[in-house]
């Protein structure tokens, strides 16, 4: 009789996620938001993860609990259309509120730290793929806006090696990888 009661009561009052929940939703969300068998390799960044970890949790706790994660799609992954729909979602919020605050042009926005980029500057014999290492903001006393310049560096091991550095934004062409662990 007191079980019941217990159980009663908290269906009516809720139940905080528990510790499994969250390590089941943090599993998924790596499985989702890795590159296919690479899981150092992210396809979002660490800032979006750690923005959309809240919400995916609920989701996820709220689909079990409910029973809606029923046997009819086990071992059937999201297909990555609709993962990629849900991070393109948050991403045009990410750009209106840059807008908002007047930092920079959505369409032209810079590569994150450790987001892999393509480098085609006045380097030519440095031309590829790298991953930025680091970004300096130089102020602009007329214009208020700061310019961007990027540091980027291959890896060997675990280990980045400076490849070129003050790389102007125009000089790259950001890929949708991040880089998770080092």
């Amino acid at each position: 009789m007191e079980s019941t009661r217990i159980a009663e009561q908290a269906e009516e009052t809720g139940a905080p996620l528990t510790a499994a929940e969250e390590e089941q939703a943090g599993y998924a969300l790596r499985e989702l938001t890795t590159k296919p068998g690479d899981a150092d390799t992210a396809l979002v960044s660490r800032e979006w993860l750690t923005l959309v970890q809240p919400f995916f949790e609920l989701g996820w706790a709220m689909g079990v609990r409910t029973g809606s994660t029923g046997f009819a799609m086990v071992g059937v992954p999201v297909d990555g259309a609709t993962v990629a729909h849900a991070f393109a979602q948050l991403n045009g919020e990410r750009a209106a509120d840059l807008l908002a605050r007047g930092l920079e042009d959505p369409q032209n926005a810079g590569p994150s730290i450790w987001q892999r980029v393509r480098y085609h500057g006045s380097l030519t014999q440095a031309h590829g793929t790298y991953w930025v290492s680091a970004i300096h903001a130089h102020g602009d006393p007329v214009s208020m806006v700061p310019t961007l310049r990027y540091d980027l560096c291959e890896l060997q091991g675990e280990t980045p090696v400076p490849v070129v550095s003050n790389v102007r934004r125009v000089s790259l062409t950001p890929l949708g990888e991040w880089l998770t662990a080092l």
